[in-house]
């Protein structure tokens, strides 16, 4: 008896010896994924919404003319400061004088018609109320005086618009600033604008005194811009100087490009005051902006990268964690289903016990780099940040090896 008893201790025991040594033979078998981490810190944060454009100075003009005629002096060179009221182009007069002096013969030919169709109408109202005509012939006094008013004032109007058309021969600036396009030359014909013609723009003037910035904001950050924030301008005429600029205005209708197609954008125009004075500034010049949309300071941030999307719950985690669960080629359709169905949220993977363990968290705002972390992350947690062809396929419970921390790369580059 004593005998059995020890044989199937010997054998209890050389059982426990196999299971542990197969186990350590299947967990060194298990496959090691290479990672590269970094710590949870606190910093601060600032969201910056980047966004190119065009210098545009805020009040500009573009002189075309009323009159369609040919340009006889252009006294103004581009580039050149003028004077409200100072004289920018001449027009050819001749055609729209002689229209004034036909006019204006028209006009004492009707002053003298309605004289005399005056004095004949007060003559017949005379005879009427005295009985001695008859009131045909008074009606017909009255109708001749009145188409005789009529043909005057037709003619004085003519007049006038004959006098104001000469006075549109001559075009003066209608503010103080500075030709910034000159788009004609002596003897070219200029000609008026329609409905389908634009017209001729003989030259722009440009107040210099105020300029701003216009770019197009992509509609995923339009929410973040407001009117009033801080901005940084950088003019490509002047690559190493950030100038201090103010939003102003931020646009309501959409302006969409590739419309219909995968190419298709949707942005926003948005306005930035200049608030220094920039020598040497031209409107046209291309430009960006960095607008400050928002600050944190001293919150929890990681690098961007490192948030990745997974699966609100895994099936496999409640087999066991690092393995696939095995299914027949019946079902495989029906998991891949399933699979989809799942709703998908951010996480980091943060390495506990050699493993990569996947952590729900709430993100904040972010920077180029930096993202910051609300909830879900404790200071000095080791997250994994790459290489990013690994955090593509790794999951919760994979086994990892940490190479070396970021932090130690950063310092060894700086050295």
């Amino acid at each position: 008896m004593k005998k059995k008893k020890k044989i199937i201790i010997v054998l209890l025991v050389v059982g426990v010896i196999i299971i542990i040594v197969l186990a350590n033979l299947l967990k060194s078998q298990e496959k090691s994924y290479k990672v590269e981490v970094e710590k949870v810190k606190k910093g601060d944060i600032t969201s910056i919404v980047t966004a190119s454009g065009k210098i545009k100075p805020i009040k500009e003009v573009k002189i075309s003319a009323y009159v369609a005629a040919k340009i006889v002096d252009l006294p103004v060179e581009d580039g050149d400061r003028v004077k409200k009221g100072e004289i920018l182009v001449q027009l050819d007069p001749a055609r729209y004088s002689a229209a004034v002096k036909q006019a204006e013969a028209q006009m004492k030919l009707a002053e003298v018609r309605l004289e005399q169709a005056e004095l004949v109408y007060q003559r017949q109202k005379e005879l009427f109320e005295k009985k001695l005509t008859s009131q045909e012939q008074f009606d017909s006094a009255r109708a001749e005086y009145n188409i005789a008013i009529a043909e005057y004032d037709r003619n004085k109007a003519i007049l006038e618009q004959a006098k104001d058309d000469l006075s549109k021969t001559t075009i003066t600036a209608p503010m103080s600033g500075v030709i910034t396009e000159l788009n004609a030359e002596v003897g070219e014909i200029v000609m008026i604008g329609t409905m389908n013609n634009p017209g001729t723009v003989i030259m722009t003037i440009s107040d210099l005194s105020e300029i701003e910035v216009e770019v197009e904001v992509d509609e995923t950050d339009i929410a973040l811009v407001k009117e009033g924030q801080e901005t940084k301008i950088e003019i490509d005429a002047f690559p190493d100087s950030v100038f201090k600029g103010k939003l102003t205005e931020i646009g309501n209708t959409a302006r969409i490009t590739g419309y219909g197609t995968q190419e298709q954008v949707t942005n926003f125009l948005v306005k930035i005051l200049l608030l220094e004075k920039v020598e040497g500034i031209k409107p046209g010049m291309s430009a960006s902006v960095d607008v400050t949309a928002d600050y944190h300071k001293d919150v929890f941030k990681i690098p961007i990268a490192s948030v990745v999307l997974r699966p609100e719950k895994e099936d496999s985690l409640e087999i066991e964690k690092g393995k696939k669960p095995e299914t027949s080629a019946s079902d495989t359709s029906e998991v891949k289903k399933e699979e989809e169905k799942k709703k998908e949220v951010e996480g980091v993977f943060v390495v506990e016990n050699d493993r990569a363990e996947f952590v729900k968290v709430e993100t904040g705002i972010s920077d180029q780099q930096n993202i910051e972390i609300v909830s879900g992350l404790k200071e000095d947690q080791k997250i994994i940040v790459g290489p990013y062809k690994t955090l593509r396929q790794l999951k919760d419970g994979y086994k990892v090896k940490i190479t070396k921390k970021v932090e130690e790369k950063r310092s060894k580059r700086s050295r």
